[in-house]
């Protein structure tokens, strides 16, 4: 499993989303994804690919994609 994959096991678990998971679906349309739920998938984000993010890293206007979270995790 390549590391979008994972990324993307983890998004689909965290939105019980059935369909693929695309650069473009935004999260909070496409994904359902609140603030309580993107903190949720970071620290999912850290467990599985063994890293801490700067909390500069994690402002919400910049992360509004899929795209936007591999850019995060640089996938």
């Amino acid at each position: 499993m390549d590391d979008r994959e994972k990324a993307n096991e983890i998004f689909r678990e965290v939105s019980a989303v059935e369909e693929p998971i695309t650069e473009e679906m935004d999260l909070q349309t496409d994904l359902g994804w609140d603030s309580l739920r993107m903190v949720e998938v970071i620290v999912k984000l850290e467990e599985a690919f063994d890293r801490e993010f700067d909390e500069s890293d994690l402002n919400p206007d910049l992360l509004q994609t899929v795209g936007d979270m591999y850019r995060l995790l640089a996938i």
